[in-house]
């Protein structure tokens, strides 16, 4: 026998079987529906529970198919969750789920969710790394260590990853170098001289830029700020 996941209907289950006489649209939301026992008060379900749990007036509620309206209802929450994340921005398949978990929600439910979300591309790991790649160039000025590490973090697996990462020429982390520099000359410039060299270095090193990248430009780099 399936075991309930939930405490929200502890009251209820020593009370069955029990038959319901009636079934009712909410009056706060049209689609969700309350259903009865004479004038008790039983639960509160949505449309596509309602149809999938085939209820009606009469039919006899058992521990059996009290266990499936909760995995529907969990379902149907989980969907809705999962679609609010994504109309605010894409996500990774595992970031859903990781999010969902924290939020309360079953794995296994996730897992469903995200499953049938995928076969109609709302969800697609290969163009979430793809966008998420190019914003991380492009508007973050990420370093390529930190592009991988944060999306490790987001569950894409190594293999799509690499796909991406392979492409991508060194020259890209040389320019955002660059740029960081240029955009913190004043900073560095006020610094003496003596302990500029390694002011740059930890700088461009917190962000995630390899030591041989950073020492290969570094006399370049100082060349820009020491400049006019």
């Amino acid at each position: 026998m399936k075991k309930l996941d939930s405490n929200e209907y502890d009251e209820l289950i020593p009370l069955l079987p029990l038959t319901i006489t009636a079934i009712q649209v909410q009056k706060k939301n049209k689609e969700r529906f309350s259903l009865y026992h004479e004038d008790r008060f039983l639960l509160g379900i949505s449309t596509q529970t309602l149809v999938s749990c085939s209820l009606k007036k009469g039919t006899l509620l058992t521990f059996e198919i009290l266990a499936s309206i909760l995995d529907f209802e969990q379902y149907s929450k989980a969907k809705e969750y999962t679609l609010g994340l994504l109309s605010r921005r894409d996500h990774s398949n595992q970031e859903l789920i990781i999010k969902g978990t924290k939020k309360g929600f079953n794995k296994e439910v996730l897992e469903r969710v995200t499953f049938e979300l995928q076969k109609i591309n709302y969800i697609d790991d290969h163009r979430f790394t793809s966008n998420f790649i190019h914003d991380a160039i492009e508007l973050r000025k990420w370093s390529l260590s930190k592009i991988q590490s944060e999306l490790h973090k987001k569950g894409v697996s190594k293999n799509i990853i690499s796909e991406f990462i392979s492409d991508l020429d060194e020259s890209i982390w040389i320019g955002q170098m660059y740029s960081l520099i240029r955009k913190n000359k004043a900073k560095f410039k006020r610094t003496d001289a003596t302990k500029r060299k390694k002011k740059m270095y930890d700088f461009l090193a917190r962000k995630g830029y390899s030591p041989t990248l950073i020492w290969s430009e570094m006399n370049k780099l100082l060349s820009l700020v020491e400049s006019e």
